[in-house]
């Protein structure tokens, strides 16, 4: 697992790597103890991470910027830039 293509969730935040590469895969470590998503705004990956627990997901083929949240909660965004 890289470090460097990790999005940490943690009190109901994202934090996460500057920008992935095209294609690669992404680890979310999921730190509250509750479930989350994270679901991009444009339906092109959608993962849930269970309480303390991680999962992955595939970024984008397609370089750019691509806006997150997690269904559970209406108050989490984040962006996962693509390059």
């Amino acid at each position: 697992m890289s470090a460097g293509l990790t999005i940490h969730i943690k009190s109901f935040a994202y934090t996460g790597p500057d920008g992935v590469p095209a294609g690669a895969t992404v680890t979310v470590m999921n730190m509250d103890n509750e479930a989350h998503t994270v679901t991009a705004d444009d339906g092109s990956f959608n993962v849930v991470v269970k309480p303390g627990s991680s999962a992955t997901f595939r970024a984008p083929a397609k370089a750019g910027t691509y806006p997150y949240h997690c269904t559970y909660h209406s108050n989490m965004h984040g962006t996962l830039a693509v390059t």
